[in-house]
């Protein structure tokens, strides 16, 4: 989905900073805020305890002084975190799940209210700061020289994210490390690319589709274990930078070919494969950012044309290896319902699984993460499962 076309619940406003005037709160973070009507500063030395209590009335507060105390603000804030939100707000919701889910939310809110002021790459009124260069290239929408508010858990998250930029993540199954640029989904977890080392005899001698690859993970993944082509496409124009750089990184240019920016098969008509891979994305919901574009698919659209379309793009005995989370299934929705109907009613079967448990570094909630194996027409049935880790 190309940024123009990202639903935006959330807008960017002005807010009325006390004693700075109107300052920007940009729609990427106005997102994780909420509407905010004015915002209180504080300096970062006062009691960690009391500035809590003004988040849990709902106040939002810009922090001054020294980075290392304003850190140490939101580490307590995030230690007592259900003290921000009453339980009781949410006794109405009879579904259990899904009023956990509400109290998440709101606590995650609130802990976004925790607010820093910048301007440019710089933090304003913050002294001893980490390094910021860069910054703007970080941000849905670069704000030029307005003042304007950022989330200090989104600076972490970012600077997070800036810094595997630099360092790169080293990943077990490449036996190698690889680069991520701005907008671009972060594998962090190991274990979910780690499952297709089960299927690396599917992939051996092989022609590959690997669909919204990425950072180029699952298709350096496919040539590593053997794949004689590799075609990777994605609708994202920093990923398919992003991956291109790591296949030159890692040296697999013979075989790795990346495409797009493309939707679903766009950039392969006319092409058949022996291997699919998908990692799809699995929350339902509007996506507000490019990043969310790799987890969020509203009312199953891909998810749905990729099933639809994929079986054309099959050569005979052809495998579809789809990794997809329970994550809304747990939070009242029906996607691994919709999902196994999905299959059916375009005449693919399930034929193998595989599955890990882990914590969604998205919802912060556990989630089971499957990868099936899909085939039309014959296929042997493997029952054989992993462990829950």
């Amino acid at each position: 989905m190309p940024a123009s076309g990202l639903h935006r619940q959330a807008q960017s406003q002005f807010v009325d900073v006390q004693g700075k005037g109107d300052c920007l709160l940009p729609h990427g973070f106005a997102i994780f805020t909420g509407k905010v009507d004015s915002v209180e500063v504080h300096d970062a030395r006062e009691s960690a305890e009391r500035l809590q209590e003004r988040l849990a009335e709902g106040a939002a507060i810009v922090l001054t002084g020294p980075y290392a105390y304003a850190d140490g603000v939101w580490r307590y804030c995030k230690h007592f975190e259900r003290k921000l939100v009453a339980w009781e707000e949410f006794a109405h919701i009879a579904d259990r799940a899904q009023r956990s889910a509400a109290f998440t939310a709101e606590r995650r809110r609130k802990l976004h209210r925790l607010l820093l002021l910048a301007r440019g790459d710089n933090l304003i009124d913050v002294q001893d700061p980490p390094d910021t260069a860069g910054l703007q290239e970080w941000l849905q929408e670069p704000t030029g020289n307005q003042t304007f508010l950022i989330p200090l858990r989104r600076l972490q998250r970012i600077l997070t994210d800036m810094q595997r930029a630099r360092e790169g993540i080293f990943m077990e199954t490449l036996s190698g490390t690889i680069t991520i640029l701005p907008h671009v989904y972060v594998p962090a977890d190991q274990s979910v690319p780690a499952m297709f080392g089960e299927y690396r005899h599917l992939m051996e001698g092989k022609r590959v589709l690997d669909m919204g690859t990425g950072t180029g993970v699952l298709a350096l993944l496919a040539a590593r274990f053997g794949a004689t082509r590799v075609i990777a496409t994605d609708n994202n124009p920093n990923a398919v930078a992003n991956a291109r750089l790591n296949v030159e990184r890692l040296g697999f240019g013979d075989t790795v070919e990346i495409r797009g920016p493309a939707d679903l098969f766009d950039s392969v008509q006319g092409e058949t494969f022996d291997v699919i891979l998908f990692n799809a994305p699995w929350i339902q919901g509007e996506p507000q950012t490019l990043y969310d574009t790799a987890n969020y698919d509203p009312g199953y659209r891909v998810l749905d044309g990729f099933l639809r379309g994929a079986p054309e793009h099959l050569v005979p005995g052809g495998a579809i290896l789809l990794q997809y989370s329970n994550i809304s299934q747990r939070k009242g929705e029906d996607s691994m319902t919709h999902l196994k109907k999905a299959i059916g009613a375009n005449a693919l079967r399930i034929v193998g699984e595989r599955s890990i448990t882990r914590v969604s570094r998205v919802l912060g909630a556990q989630e089971r993460v499957f990868l099936f194996e899909i085939r039309s027409g014959g296929g042997r049935l493997d029952e054989r499962r992993s462990e829950p880790i």
